[in-house]
């Protein structure tokens, strides 16, 4: 068999594998038809209708296509030969009077003639609807092949508007815009004539011949250029919808939108359709924020235009997220701080309402650090907010106590059922803010906060966290000795990204997670781009804790963090001491007592040979040949006040299927390669809720996971039996979870005996 003479040789059965289309059904029946009785086949069709005759016609059928006369002796030849008993198409381009070796087939087994396919569009069309359709030739073969992806209502349509509806050039448009030469190498030149003649009639112009690079470039302005009027007409506007929200079409959207930056003056700036997607309309607005940022009515105006692109549904979002971050710094109402009366109103001011400008202000860090001309205005609009707080809070810092001490140990003795601690080493409780959003709406939050030691540095905190005795532990294994000594309760210590479904045991598990101050210290405010995987992460691990059994998760830190942004030597605090002096960034150890003035706050405490303790009563670091930028140990709130959250499930009012493995007592020494498990789903309650449970199965060895089931939909009542492999592991632990909330429901331990080979006995 030559490669010219098959279109396709990997016949079974006759089967269509997909919902079939009008005109799809219409080839397939007739072809069927005379399979039904005849194992052969002859169609008449054009060469110009081989394309469409390879999209409709199953890829299981075994398909000649014979042009000449010769082709047809081949033809011939190889069916009687190699495929004698089975059923066979045969597409033939020539007339059927002018047959020759296969016009027996098409005699006394069956024709099917499309090669007229205009004749044979309205003969079906009037014998599947009872309608007449008004089309020109040319107009019913590009209806035939415009209808492979559309159904019955596309024929009436066309039936009974005509021509206008060949083509939805709203949704046929955006595969072309996305692949001009693509799209038109795969139609018929028939099709794409008419389908080009459409689109200009859509732009509202004559007909123009063009390359197809060029229109689509020029489609494509149409629609982007629209959106820069404010008012698009609805025809671009819906076009332009579609296509940004499609992400499969994102990268010629993007692509389109780089060669033709958008570049406005005032008034038409702010005049932009709020969905938009260029970014050099984004960077403009950000220099017109950045430009007015000393004159708050100017800022005003333009914030409902900020709103507008935030809250935008569709169409490319730059930077997603920056734009609410911006409008938590730029909407902040500070006037809440003037009433300020004590320390714990400072407090309760931060942890309900200033925190978010922290989230804010790090956020725009994180995209722009490096470009000073954007960090430096913020930020000392920031520093505008933050500094009449900081004053307050100093007001009133002699009332400051820690309450840090013996936190552990005090949380695990109150516990009531299995507790898992995360204990972050500088996680901040504005960061914790972002976990809690990430955790979903399953679980129940108690968002506390604890005061901190200070300084507020790790190796003090952590003992504290720890201990309870007030000894300063710089070992790790002692402090956590130290808790083990003094709770009757079996903990395991592990690290955060490490715990998996081997830890799913334990009665306490104390999680470490030290990433936050080890890439920050390292980093600094390079460091900021990592943070949002690690909250995703602690999110994450959270929810997969509390759906493995724990009653409470528990997340806390050692201490927080200030970030000190671009900084000039006038910018950081000298101070001039005598004596043995250590110098930290947010903090100095002295020997000696100094003379200092109001502007620094002394404690006692001893360390070493070190004696007193001297912080500033502001965010400026002291001088020191230290990087700047991530820091603690001072006494912001941002580093003093640390998360104390308690995470549990949330408790539901709906009573769902309860789903159990009926076989647990044969899984145990299993012989042989394989094992089946047995679903086992209660009668439910006869409500809807309880009618159906979709789960999952996770196959887990040493605790973690090596392979997952596909998606089980299991019926109140159902008994369902699945079969697999150990795939080379002999001890395995099933965990049979629900598949929307991931939510343990039951677990089940499999083994493998392995048979010992008896030699022959």
């Amino acid at each position: 068999m030559t490669a010219s003479l098959v279109m396709r040789n990997r016949y079974k059965k006759i089967r269509i594998r997909r919902a079939l289309t009008m005109f799809d059904k219409w080839i397939n029946q007739d072809i069927g038809d005379v399979l039904a009785r005849r194992n052969r086949v002859v169609v008449g069709a054009e060469a110009s209708l081989l394309d469409l005759l390879g999209k409709v016609l199953p890829k299981e059928m075994k398909i000649f296509v014979v042009h000449s006369g010769l082709e047809e002796l081949e033809c011939k030849y190889t069916v009687e030969k190699f495929h004698k008993d089975e059923k066979v198409v045969i597409i033939a381009t020539a007339p059927k009077t002018e047959l020759t070796f296969i016009r027996d087939y098409a005699e006394t087994c069956g024709y099917v003639d499309i090669r007229n396919v205009e004749s044979y569009v309205v003969q079906r069309v009037f014998q599947e609807l009872g309608l007449n359709i008004s089309l020109t030739p040319e107009e019913l073969k590009v209806a035939a092949y415009n209808s492979l992806a559309k159904g019955r209502e596309y024929w009436e349509e066309l039936c009974r508007k005509g021509g206008e509806r060949l083509f939805d050039i709203g949704s046929d448009i955006l595969p072309f815009l996305h692949d001009p030469e693509g799209f038109c190498a795969t139609r018929d030149a028939v099709v794409v004539a008419a389908f080009f003649e459409k689109i200009n009639t859509w732009l509202g112009r004559g007909n123009i011949s063009q390359p197809p690079e060029t229109l689509a470039k020029e489609v494509a302005e149409r629609i982007l250029g629209s959106l820069l009027t404010g008012k698009p007409k609805k025809r671009y506007l819906d076009v332009y919808k579609k296509w940004g929200d499609s992400k499969a079409m994102e990268g010629s959207l993007l692509g389109y939108c780089r060669e033709h930056p958008a570049r406005l003056e005032q008034p038409e700036l702010w005049k932009v359709y709020a969905a938009h997607p260029f970014d050099s309309v984004d960077l403009q607005w950000l220099s017109e924020l950045i430009a007015h940022l000393p004159d708050s009515d100017s800022i005003k105006d333009k914030l409902p235009y900020i709103h507008a692109r935030f809250k935008s549904s569709h169409g490319r979002q730059w930077r997603k997220g920056l734009w609410g971050h911006l409008l938590q710094l730029l909407e902040f109402d500070s006037s809440g701080i003037k009433g300020i009366a004590s320390l714990e109103e400072a407090t309760t001011f931060y942890t309900t309402e200033l925190y978010r400008v922290d989230t804010a202000i790090r956020s725009i860090y994180e995209e722009f650090w490096g470009d000073e001309k954007v960090v430096r205005p913020f930020q000392e609009y920031y520093n505008q907010l933050v500094s009449p707080f900081l004053h307050k809070w100093f007001q009133y810092f002699d009332d400051y106590r820690e309450n840090q001490k013996g936190l552990l140990i005090e949380r695990i003795r109150s516990a009531q059922g299995r507790i898992a601690i995360i204990v972050g080493d500088g996680i901040s409780f504005e960061i914790v803010q972002r976990v809690i959003a990430k955790t979903g709406d399953t679980v129940k939050v108690d968002n506390q906060y604890r005061y901190c030691g200070i300084p507020s540095v790790t190796e003090n905190n952590m003992s504290l966290l720890y201990c309870d005795d007030g000894v300063i532990e710089p070992l790790q294994s002692r402090r956590e000795a130290y808790l083990v000594a003094q709770v009757a309760k079996r903990i395991e210590f592990v690290q955060l990204e490490e715990v998996n479904f081997q830890h799913a045991e334990a009665d306490v598990l104390i999680c470490s997670c030290k990433d936050i101050d080890d890439i920050a210290e390292k980093m600094q405010h390079k460091a900021l781009k990592f943070i949002a995987e690690i909250e995703n992460m602690i999110a994450d691990k959270v929810v997969f804790l509390l759906n493995n059994g724990f009653q409470e998760v528990v997340l806390t830190s050692d201490h927080g963090f200030v970030l000190t942004g671009i900084l000039d030597e006038s910018d950081k605090a000298e101070v001039q001491f005598h004596g043995e002096v250590s110098k930290a960034e947010r903090y100095i150890r002295t020997v000696e007592k100094q003379s200092v003035s109001a502007e620094l706050i002394e404690y006692r405490q001893r360390y070493g040979e070190y004696r007193y303790l001297y912080f500033a009563k502001h965010n400026k670091p002291f001088k020191t040949p230290g990087r700047y930028g991530y820091a603690h140990g001072g006494l912001a709130p941002q580093e003093l006040l640390i998360p104390f959250v308690t995470f549990s499930p949330k408790a539901s009012s709906l009573q769902e299927l309860l789903v159990s493995v009926a076989n647990r007592s044969q899984l145990s020494g299993v012989v042989g390669d394989y094992f089946s498990l047995h679903l086992k789903a209660d009668d439910g309650a006869g409500d809807i809720f309880t009618q159906e449970r979709k789960v999952q199965l996770l196959f887990i060895d040493n605790g973690k996971e090596f392979n997952k089931s596909d998606i089980v939909a299991i019926k109140a009542g159902e008994l369902i039996k699945k079969e697999f492999s150990f795939d080379n592991h002999l001890n395995i632990e099933v965990i049979v979870v629900d598949a929307l909330s991931r939510l343990t429901l039951t677990k089940v331990a499999v083994s493998q005996t392995v048979a010992r080979d008896l030699g022959g006995l």
